[in-house]
């Protein structure tokens, strides 16, 4: 029976008589529905049967997840997107993360869809936000979606620090090693002044559009969460050890203190500051090996910023 079970739900379905427990949420961008309903990407089962696209990436651990890029010609222009899937195929995954939207709460792709839509009105560049959508069978998250259109000529920052800049120029690297600092302090700044935890800003999960570090965009943020200033102080110390795990690759220790100068306002550390500067070294110890690890796993892009296929 629980193979029966599995079998239709992988198809986005149920066996007869438990169809009552099989629920599907998928909300759409208006200006995209016309354009996802012609490539039959407007509903859970069409996303499960789409041949479209290439997978540039999987996820080793759960080889069932990936994101695809797809290519669609609408309206005699073609148009890129970005498609992540995420299948929950054991029981005990979905229990796992019970707290974690897979029972209770929203799933993790609405998390992100509706928190990169915040990020966006508090002035933060995010990607075109195209389409999500959960597949839930008995509460439990079976499938999840989200689409995004594709940022022209994105380059993923973990790519810049551990590749693209020792590509180049001593004076090029470094011209625009100080503009990606300036922009990402800026934008981290502006992101918590408005109260918002990202809680997974890794170097991947910010892209910079046409090798111009002003076109920074935030990226993946189902974590994230709003607080009251006086919590946010606290909790951003977080953020800012996610941000510095992996940046001894791609930066000196004088451009990490460059952007936390930037980051904090100053000319001089005060007292608390240093406080602060001690207190994100310190998170960032049990981290900074893995992620210097996970360097190596960056999306390596072409000329015209297409994306190398990467099995993670």
């Amino acid at each position: 029976m629980s193979n029966q079970i599995w079998t239709e739900l992988e198809k986005g379905t149920a066996p007869k008589g438990l169809l009552w427990l099989n629920t599907h949420r998928v909300v759409i961008n208006p200006d995209y529905r016309k354009l996802l309903k012609t490539v039959d990407l407007d509903t859970i089962q069409g996303v499960l049967r789409s041949k479209l696209g290439e997978v540039i990436s999987t996820d080793r651990k759960q080889e069932k997840n990936s994101v695809k890029r797809v290519e669609i010609t609408y309206e005699g222009k073609q148009r890129v997107f970005y498609l992540k899937l995420y299948w929950n195929y054991l029981f005990e995954k979905i229990r796992a993360r019970a707290f974690r939207g897979s029972l209770v709460g929203r799933s993790m792709v609405r998390a992100e869809y509706e928190n990169l839509e915040k990020l966006a009105e508090c002035g933060l560049r995010v990607p075109r936000l195209v389409a999500y959508g959960d597949h839930r069978f008995a509460g439990g998250v079976i499938h999840a979606f989200i689409i995004t259109e594709e940022i022209p000529q994105a380059m993923g920052v973990d790519y810049l620090a551990h590749d693209w800049f020792n590509q180049q120029t001593k004076a090029v690297r470094r011209q625009k090693q100080t503009e990606l600092i300036d922009e990402v302090a800026r934008a981290v700044r502006q992101m918590h002044e408005h109260g918002f935890e990202h809680h997974d800003l890794f170097l991947r999960n910010m892209m910079v559009s046409g090798q111009d570090m002003s076109q920074l965009y935030m990226m993946d943020a189902p974590r994230g969460y709003f607080w009251p200033q006086f919590v946010m102080r606290k909790r951003r110390t977080f953020d800012l050890a996610t941000l510095d795990a992996a940046a001894t690759e791609g930066f000196t220790r004088s451009q990490r203190m460059r952007f936390m100068h930037l980051y904090l306002g100053c000319d001089r550390l005060t007292e608390q500051d240093k406080k602060l500067v001690l207190q994100v070294l310190e998170r960032t110890k049990p981290m900074r090996e893995r992620q210097i690890k996970r360097l190596e796993r960056s999306i390596a892009v072409d000329e015209n910023g297409r994306p190398q296929i990467l099995q993670d």
